[in-house]
């Protein structure tokens, strides 16, 4: 299933951002995080698709005027609209998809499993309750799937550190980068 979920979101952000059949475009970043627990922040243009246990998934929709919208499910699911571009949702079993267009995405919580494909940036942090807690592992290489290769992945920082993904976006694409 998780295989699925990354393949998925691999074909969708080539069809948003461009690229050739088969492989992912080159200026293009891809990031798996399996079982987190603390928080995980994506700033990107691109595809995320995710799972939350339980906790707050904050989004900011950064062009609101695309067709491009989120799409948040789950049990015991409350939003609140915080401005006219972010959401706060807080929930058990949250389930969520961001496919094209741009958004800044702050996950906090338990049982956190993100795929996402695109460029921009990441920053993860773990908050373990006592020392030597499984805290989840991540990685940042295209076709790394840590729900299956677990033992390929690194476990998330202890200390918030920030990661680009995909090519900066002056590069890719000659706008400014952020």
């Amino acid at each position: 299933m998780r295989k699925l979920i990354l393949f998925g979101c691999s074909i969708a952000a080539l069809a948003v951002l461009g690229g050739s059949a088969g492989a992912v475009a080159p200026d293009v970043g891809v990031l798996s995080v399996e079982d987190g627990k603390g928080m995980v922040m994506l700033d990107l243009k691109g595809s995320v698709l995710g799972r939350l246990s339980n906790g707050t998934l904050r989004v900011t929709d950064l062009t609101p005027r695309d067709r491009y919208s989120a799409l948040v499910v789950g049990r015991k699911l409350a939003q609140e609209r915080l401005g006219p571009k972010t959401v706060l949702y807080r929930g058990q079993g949250l389930r969520f998809r961001m496919v094209g267009g741009a958004f800044r995405i702050i996950v906090r919580g338990t049982g956190i499993s993100v795929s996402a494909v695109g460029r921009g940036v990441v920053v993860l942090d773990s908050e373990p309750r006592y020392p030597g807690e499984d805290v989840g592992v991540y990685s940042l290489e295209e076709g790394v799937d840590c729900d299956v290769e677990r033992d390929l992945c690194t476990p998330l920082p202890d200390e918030p550190e920030r990661f680009t993904l995909g090519a900066p976006m002056d590069e890719a694409d000659g706008r400014k980068g952020r």
